[in-house]
Parts: C-alpha cells; structure tokens; sequence
C-alpha cells in the first residue's frame, strides 16, 4: 500500500501544483527571451542575440523540468495512469531533481559572482533569475523526499543521467568554437582568468568541465544513496 508521502506525486493538489510552476517557468522565460531586443540587450549585451538564452545550461534543464511538471500534470488531471506513472518514475524524478538543483548550487556558490542583476526596471529579468536558479531548484529538491515509486536506483541510472550533461558539453564546446560564444567563460579558451593564473587554456577548459562533471556525478549518487534510504525504511 501506498504511503501518503508516495500518493502526493500522483494526486490532483499536486497536478494543479505542478501545473502552476510548469507554466510560470515557461513564462518567465518567454518574457526574458522576447524582450530582449529592447532595455534587456542594452543591459546585457555579451549574450549578442536572445536565442543564446537556449545555450546556457539552466533554461535547457528548466526547460526539461516545465515540460516534466506541466506533462505530469496534464496526464494526472486527464486520468492517464501509465502516462502519470511513467513520469513519476523514481529514476525520472530523480534525474531531475539532480540537474536542477546542480543549477542551482552551481549559480549561487559560484556563478553569481560574475553575473549581474538587471535595473529595478526590468524586474521580469530579476524575477526570472530567481525563478530558474532558487524557486524550481527547491521545489524539486522538496519534492525529491516524496517519491512516488518505491524502484531502488543504481549506477546504471546514474550513468543514463549524465548523457545529458555530457551531450551539453559536447555540443556547447562545437557551438561555441563556431560562432564563438560561450554561455559560460570557463568555456571560453579566451577567459582572461586563464591567463591570469597562467594556465593553459585548453587544459582551464578541461579542469573546468572534469570539476562540473565531478559536482554532478557526485549530487547523483548522493541521490541514489537518499533515495534508496528512504525506500528501505518505508513500510
């Protein structure tokens, strides 16, 4: 039988929950996205052109995390029990639990100090840099201790998870080499803080990307790890 905390993530106060964050993250989003070619791009013009937005690593796991919450919500309320269930896998939720808070954690503890915020003006920006690296973080993280499937995790979901990662890496390193642009400056062989610490910049770029794959792949067996604990101790 399933516990209160297992029924919450298939209840419809939790699809009118999800529903309500799915959509305001899309939002939140397009509101950024589409007004960038006004005050935004005077304030921010190292992005160059608003679809450099998709580049950065927090809208593409934002993104994936609004469809997760708004397609679970959508199977819910519309009484698609193998849909609403296959959302709610163990391993699904917590694929996403990690890439997003790794979003988060990754911004505040470092990124944060070399971004900035937007004038009082344009409060959307604000609204929508909190919105994407605090407010969806720790809902997901919360979200996390209510699993709804008691299936214990392993390596083998730990190494699915990070192909996404990975495939981001990849592609945002091509990318970048072509239109040189980087969502990140420790992408960039250019940062003047390789220089600066009179390090390679190819060999900056891999340390770089080996201390995020390393940040990541640890927050994922620290997931294992608490999930599996959970799932013993449930009746």
């Amino acid at each position: 039988m399933k516990t209160k905390k297992e029924k919450f993530l298939l209840s419809r106060r939790f699809a009118a929950i999800a529903l309500a964050m799915g959509l305001v993250g899309f939002a939140a989003k397009l509101a950024v996205i589409f007004t960038y070619d006004g005050r935004l791009a005077v304030e921010y013009p190292d992005l160059i052109s608003k679809w450099n937005f998709f580049g950065f690593y927090t809208y593409t796991t934002n993104i994936l995390v609004d469809f997760w919450l708004v397609l679970i919500a959508l199977a819910i309320f519309l009484k698609r029990e193998k849909m609403a269930a296959l959302l709610a896998k163990a391993t699904v939720q917590a694929f996403l639990t990690v890439m997003i808070f790794s979003v988060g954690a990754m911004y505040c503890g470092v990124l944060v100090w070399y971004d900035k915020l937007y004038s009082w003006g344009l409060w959307w920006g604000n609204f929508a840099t909190l919105w994407h690296h605090a407010v969806t973080p720790v809902f997901m993280a919360c979200l996390f201790f209510r699993p709804a499937d008691r299936a214990k995790l392993g390596q083998k979901d730990l190494w699915a998870w990070l192909m996404y990662p990975l495939a981001y890496l990849v592609v945002t390193l091509l990318r970048g080499g072509m239109v040189n642009w980087y969502p990140y400056p420790f992408f960039d062989q250019a940062w003047e803080m390789f220089a600066q610490m009179n390090i390679d910049p190819r060999l900056g770029v891999s340390l770089a990307s080996a201390f995020v794959a390393a940040f990541i792949t640890t927050l994922g067996l620290l997931a294992i790890a608490l999930h599996n604990r959970m799932i013993e101790k449930r009746p």
